[in-house]
């Protein structure tokens, strides 16, 4: 069942206009949607699934499913249907000047299979990433997240024009699924050093073709994916506290506990036993 029939057939016992609502997506038991339905043909809800930004901005038909290459996925999705904001008109937006209809066909002629990617402006990331944040803490009010959506809105009707189509690339599927082995390879013993040669050398590929294949699915060097992977892991560790901080080093990839405190503060902005003590006053 895809989200929008979802949503739908939840509104027979909820007032979806009013609440934030937490869909299961996975059967993992810790990855979740956070739905809302701000006015009537206009969807939103924050994605927190474990499978990383780039914009996309798709005239395709819904999905029933989706497939994260990567460890995690927390992001923001705004949905139109258009067929019942036709029905409902768009008055809502005529103060700040957005149509959303014809914002899409001003994107027709640069989008790709119906999808139009590209990396958003910083001020539209940090209002998204705030909006997603509060979404998926469920610590906001409806009318709130009507606010933050209309400031969007009033961005893209500024800036649209601006917007570049990312060179994203496409991968065939032996090339997904090579890059997808390699990536289960280095992160499920990440105290073992791999290099790039290495692993290339299990697929009979060159090395500049698996940093090629996987920057274009994971949207970043593999080095780059595999020092946030590891510090993300040992964030999870360092939240469980059974494990002492040395022995988290070193079964994330780390011989140097200095080292690693060093990265860790880098990411987080705490060092290793700070975070664990802000993350224990956050569970009182």
């Amino acid at each position: 069942m895809n989200v929008i029939t979802w949503l739908k057939k939840k509104n027979t016992t909820t007032d979806i206009y009013s609440s934030i609502l937490k869909m299961p997506c996975a059967t993992d038991g810790k990855s979740f949607i956070y739905l809302s339905l701000l006015f009537k043909g206009v969807y939103c809800w924050a994605n927190d699934v474990y499978c990383r930004g780039i914009l996309s901005i798709d005239t395709s038909a819904s999905k029933t499913s989706h497939f994260y290459p990567s460890c995690r996925y927390k992001g923001l999705e705004i949905i139109f249907d258009f067929n019942e904001l036709e029905d409902a008109g768009q008055e809502i937006f005529s103060t700040i000047g957005f149509n959303p209809i014809k914002f899409l066909q001003s994107l027709e002629g640069r989008s790709v299979q119906g999808s139009f990617l590209t990396i958003p402006p910083e001020n539209w990331q940090i209002k998204a990433t705030n909006l997603s944040e509060h979404l998926i803490a469920q610590n906001i009010s409806i009318e709130d997240i009507r606010f933050y959506l209309m400031e969007l809105f009033f961005l893209i009707t500024k800036e649209s024009s601006e917007l570049k189509n990312a060179d994203v690339g496409y991968l065939s599927k032996g090339q997904r699924a090579i890059t997808a082995q390699v990536e289960s390879i280095i992160t499920t013993n990440l105290a073992k050093h791999y290099t790039v040669e290495e692993l290339s050398g299990q697929y009979g590929i060159s090395p500049s073709s698996l940093k090629k294949y996987f920057s274009k699915l994971f949207g970043m060097p593999i080095s780059m994916y595999l020092h946030q992977f590891r510090t993300e892991e040992s964030a999870r560790l360092i939240k469980g506290g059974q494990t002492p901080i040395g022995q988290i080093a070193e079964k994330v990839g780390y011989k140097n506990q200095s080292k690693f405190g060093s990265a860790f503060k880098e990411y987080f902005g705490a060092a290793p036993l700070e975070y664990k003590r802000l993350s224990s006053l956050k569970n009182l």
